[in-house]
């Protein structure tokens, strides 16, 4: 039905942005990107392949993902083709990876874990990032979008009811 396919694309966002108050380093200048690239041979991470038009080139991807509070920064994030990017969503890189690496899966797996190590990254937790009152908030707003979601969703059944109606 036009007009109602991007309810999941913003449901993501949204719930993606509100992360984004928790894990707040979301910027990763080109040079460190550019090192990241380089230090993964500029392919992708979990099927080996180099940037094409099928798999619409290579992007950082967040080894834990933004959903789950995961930062945009250089320990955090392998170059991935945007084919795997999509594919894996909140999965878990190493089982991914054992699935699409085409070599020598338990090597990538510590490559990748070296990387991590290397750039000191700890994944962000609610209750550390956020005081008590700050926590309260986010919870607050978790809520007030769920709500509206739903309200949101009412409407677009009913209107869509309607209209098969009116068919």
């Amino acid at each position: 039905m036009p007009g109602t396919k991007h309810f999941g694309r913003m449901q993501y966002n949204v719930a993606r942005g509100l992360r984004e108050i928790v894990a707040p380093r979301q910027t990763m200048t080109r040079e460190q990107w550019a090192r990241v690239l380089k230090e993964f041979g500029e392919c992708c991470t979990f099927c080996g392949g180099e940037p094409t038009r099928e798999n619409r080139g290579i992007v950082p991807d967040h080894l834990v993902p933004v959903t789950k509070f995961g930062e945009l920064v250089p320990g955090n994030v392998v170059p991935a083709c945007q084919t795997c990017n999509d594919s894996r969503g909140e999965k878990d890189w190493r089982p991914f990876l054992r699935s699409r690496y085409p070599g020598d899966a338990e090597a990538q797996i510590a490559l990748v874990e070296a990387h991590v190590q290397a750039h000191g990254y700890e994944a962000i937790r609610l209750e550390t990032a956020l005081s008590i009152e700050e926590q309260v908030a986010y919870s607050e707003l978790l809520s007030e979008w769920e709500r509206f979601l739903e309200t949101a969703r009412r409407l677009r059944d009913a209107a869509e009811q309607r209209r098969k109606r009116e068919l």
